[in-house]
């Protein structure tokens, strides 16, 4: 699913979420350690990141471009996931 080319609401109707779906963004999720990025801090030295259990505490970004190039600064395998507030809770979902 390509979802930077297709509405919003066509991509919450093709997976099935409640019409009050709101969409927030994009966050970096870690699979393999069924982590989230909560932050990432780049000086000329060192590369920080912090990493959360839940959606919530996730760093949400706006642009696609950023949340690949932070998941391309984890040294595990990190990608972008569209984030959706549901209501009660918040879900990501994989891109692809």
């Amino acid at each position: 699913m390509n979802v930077r080319e297709r509405p919003v609401d066509e991509v919450i109707k093709e997976l099935g979420l409640p019409a009050e779906t709101k969409y927030l963004g994009y966050v970096v999720y870690l699979p393999n350690e069924d982590e989230f990025l909560g932050f990432i801090k780049e000086t000329s030295s060192t590369i920080q990141r912090g990493f959360v259990k839940t959606p919530s505490g996730a760093k949400v970004y706006q642009s696609y471009k950023k949340a690949l190039r932070d998941a391309g600064r984890c040294k595990q395998k990190a990608e972008p996931n569209l984030l959706f507030d549901i209501g009660d809770h918040l879900a990501a979902v994989p891109i692809d």
